[in-house]
């Protein structure tokens, strides 16, 4: 019965072009003129890290554990983006001449089995990175060296720990780099989030009997009112869910904006935002008795919270924060945008967890109120 109920009602929902319309389509509009007026910026950002193109050679004869390293660190993998660009050459001279002239590459890694020398020319950022995973090296091999000669017992531990991550460099130290307009995606991702409360509003409006005749139809219906708002709740979720993927791929695939994120971390976290929204359009639903304003409070209530949440200026978050950041912890757009940020931004801390932690409980919240005003409400005669 669930089942039938839950298809009837998908099916409902993707027969209404005023949803698909400004569900599925406005999204992808906004994000091509995002991406035209401020495409290029995301991807040439000069503020962004990018990997750094550094020259090696190997003296030793034979492979070292420090060219594995490199090797990883010019890898990008789901922990880190690619953070070096190696160029391998057969001798020092060979790598110096493209320092100096237009080879591009910032610095020398000298490998002879037992000691790296570094070659840069210049001070700055690039010349602190490259001698900084030097230094990281030698000091998880200097570890291992003196827990051999102290505690030898202890050595299949110590190198399990410290070959655990031989990456050196995670994305907390560098980050994916990602860009300031980048947050603009990260807001109309959760704008479009947020449309989820129009479907719950035109859902909860069909089961009212005192604002359509469907509504009275409804109400006479002999089945469960429970698993009829459950069933319809379900399928606007997934309406919705899969809206917000589509926006995603697009703007990853055919826009080629890059998240920073691996891509089925920020479905998950898109399609929890897809759950917020249809549950905060259920509690309006639940909470509006005039016909009138269910659909003016939806459209203010998305937009509002769009806007606070960077939508059309992306410092107002930043200003919210610093001066109320109450408002950002009860503000649905501002959550999810802080979440994909802080996952791009820091990797999976404890403000990441927060984030779900209170988008989750808003959503149970909102649900569990919705079900306690739609069980009580009564009419007079249908």
């Amino acid at each position: 019965m669930f089942g039938r109920m839950f298809i009837y009602k998908l099916k409902e929902l993707v027969r209404n072009r005023f949803l698909i319309g400004w569900n599925f389509l406005f999204p992808l509009v906004l994000a091509t003129a995002f991406y035209l007026g401020f495409g290029n910026m995301i991807k040439d950002d000069p503020d962004s890290f990018k990997a750094i193109d550094v020259g090696y050679v190997n003296t030793a004869g034979e492979d070292t554990n420090f060219h594995k390293v490199i090797g990883e660190l010019s890898e990008e993998t789901s922990d880190h983006a690619d953070i070096l660009n190696v160029s391998e050459y057969t001798s020092e001279e060979e790598a110096m001449k493209d320092l100096k002239g237009e080879g591009g590459i910032y610095g020398i890694y000298v490998d002879d089995g037992n000691e790296i020398k570094t070659i840069v020319p210049f001070n700055g950022y690039r010349a602190t990175a490259l001698n900084q995973i030097v230094r990281e090296y030698e000091n998880k091999i200097t570890l291992i060296g003196n827990i051999a000669k102290d505690h030898p017992e202890n050595l299949d531990t110590a190198l399990e720990l410290v070959t655990k991550d031989m990456n050196i460099a995670k994305e907390y130290d560098f980050g994916s780099g990602i860009s300031l307009y980048l947050q603009y995606f990260f807001a109309l991702i959760a704008m479009a989030s947020l449309f989820g409360s129009w479907i719950s509003t035109e859902m909860i409006e069909g089961m009212c009997a005192n604002h359509t005749e469907k509504g009275k139809r409804f109400e006479c219906a002999p089945v469960s009112k429970l698993m009829s708002i459950a069933s319809g709740v379900l399928a606007g979720a997934s309406m919705q869910a899969v809206s917000n993927a589509i926006v995603v791929i697009y703007i990853e695939y055919v826009l080629k904006i890059k998240f920073g994120i691996p891509l089925w971390n920020v479905i998950l976290i898109t399609t929890l935002g897809s759950g917020l929204g249809i549950s905060m359009g259920v509690l309006i639903g639940a909470l509006v008795k005039n016909k009138r304003l269910f659909d003016i409070i939806p459209i203010v209530f998305s937009m509002t919270c769009s806007f606070c949440s960077g939508l059309m200026w992306d410092q107002i978050r930043q200003m919210i924060q610093a001066n109320a950041p109450i408002l950002n912890k009860i503000n649905p757009a501002a959550l999810l945008v802080d979440c994909l940020y802080t996952r791009a931004t820091y990797g999976t801390i404890d403000v990441y967890y927060q984030d779900i932690g209170i988008m989750s409980i808003m959503i149970i919240g909102a649900l569990t109120i919705s079900a306690v005003l739609l069980r009580r409400r009564r009419y007079v005669s249908l």
